[in-house]
C-alpha cells in the first residue's frame, strides 16, 4: 500500500510540472517561417531597411496579444522590430551596454532597480523607438537605424530580480530620462531558441 501512494504522488507531481510547463510554452516566443509572418510587416521591413544581415523571425503569443517580431543584425548593431498581429509596426530596439545610456539617465534607472529588488541581474539592455502619434513609422525606424538620441524614446531591461525571496524575470521600461515606465513580470528565457 505505501509503494502504491509513493507512486501515486511521484506521478502527480510530474504530471503537474508537465501541465505547468505546457501553460508556460503558450506564451514564449518562437522562431515561425517567413511566410507565417504577415505580409504588411515584411513589406515594412524592406521599404525602411536596407543591409540587413541574419534576418529571423518570431511570434509570441499570449494572454492578451499576439506579437510578431524580426530579429536581425545592421551595422553592427542587433536590431529587433516588433509588430502586431495584423503586421502594422509597433517598435524598434536594438541592444546596447551600459556605456551607450547618459550617466544620469542610468544613475536613476540603477537606484530603481536596486530599491526594488533585493538582488538583480541585468542580463540586457536595449534602446527603443516606439510608435507615437507624432511621427510617421518611417521616421521612427530612420531614429532608431541612426541611433539618435530623442525625447520620445525608451530604455527596457530585461533582468532577474528577486523579490521576497522569489526569483523571477521581469522586463522594466524607462523614459529617456531614467523614469520608471512600466515593470511587468516575464516568463524565463526560452533557451531552446537562438536569438543570433
Amino acid at each position: 500500500m505505501m509503494k502504491y501512494k509513493s507512486v501515486l504522488f511521484l506521478f502527480l507531481v510530474f504530471a503537474t510540472c508537465a501541465v505547468s510547463f505546457a501553460q508556460d510554452k503558450i506564451e514564449r516566443q518562437h522562431r515561425i517561417k517567413k511566410s507565417q509572418f504577415p505580409a504588411e510587416a515584411i513589406q515594412t521591413l524592406t521599404e525602411n531597411s536596407s543591409d540587413i544581415k541574419r534576418l529571423k523571425f518570431y511570434q509570441e503569443i499570449d494572454t492578451t496579444q499576439k506579437i510578431y517580431t524580426a530579429k536581425f543584425k545592421k551595422s553592427r548593431l542587433f536590431y529587433e522590430m516588433d509588430f502586431d498581429k495584423n503586421g502594422a509596426f509597433s517598435s524598434a530596439a536594438f541592444a546596447i551596454k551600459q556605456v551607450d545610456i547618459p550617466e544620469d539617465s542610468f544613475q536613476k534607472m540603477a537606484n530603481y532597480l536596486s530599491q526594488t529588488f533585493e538582488k538583480v541581474k541585468t542580463r540586457k539592455m536595449f534602446q527603443l523607438y516606439h510608435t507615437n502619434s507624432e511621427e510617421s513609422v518611417e521616421t521612427i525606424i530612420k531614429n532608431s537605424f541612426q541611433n539618435l538620441m530623442v525625447p520620445n524614446m525608451y530604455y527596457e531591461f530585461i533582468v532577474r530580480g528577486f523579490k521576497n525571496s522569489k526569483k523571477a524575470d521581469y522586463e522594466v521600461l524607462f523614459d529617456a530620462d531614467g523614469k520608471l515606465v512600466r515593470l511587468k513580470e516575464s516568463l524565463p528565457a526560452n533557451y531552446d531558441r537562438v536569438l543570433y
